[in-house]
């Protein structure tokens, strides 16, 4: 994924990750319904792309709106890093749902979450994020 390091110095420290784009762009954010991995091809799933686009913009449309204005760019940047942390195996389930009831709060982690899982590329985690989900709700049915 990285272009290998220049120099001797370099393959020490590790590669240099390249810059992500501007938060503006729809690039900034990872595809859910696309694969971190090559290894894992998203056609797994059955959904042709051109929905998978569409389905990825209206889902990060309706998150944005969850945000104030002032919170927006950054709440989608932890977003962003969640999700790429969450897609490569670097955070957990719990991690994950965590930072998103954090970032946009429980009530649109309710009303989202099933959209976000069914874009999940990677089967184990889109169970593992199933799970998770239905023991939120059922710990939010058994609140006062």
């Amino acid at each position: 994924m990285f272009p290998p390091p220049a120099t001797a110095a370099a393959a020490t420290v590790g590669p240099t990750p390249a810059q992500p784009p501007p938060m503006q762009s729809a690039e900034a954010f990872p595809m859910l319904g696309a694969s971190a991995r090559a290894s894992v091809p998203a056609a797994k799933q059955n959904i042709p792309r051109e929905e998978l686009v569409r389905r990825n913009r209206d889902l990060l449309s309706k998150l944005s709106a969850c945000l104030d204005e002032g919170k927006r760019e950054p709440g989608l940047k932890l977003f962003k890093i969640a999700s790429l942390a969450f897609q490569r195996g670097s955070s957990d389930t719990s991690a994950y749902l965590s930072a998103f009831i954090n970032i946009f709060s429980l009530e649109a982690a309710l009303a989202h979450l099933p959209e976000l899982i069914a874009l999940c590329p990677e089967q184990s985690k889109r169970e593992a994020l199933e799970r998770s989900f239905q023991a939120l709700r059922a710990s939010c049915a058994h609140r006062p």
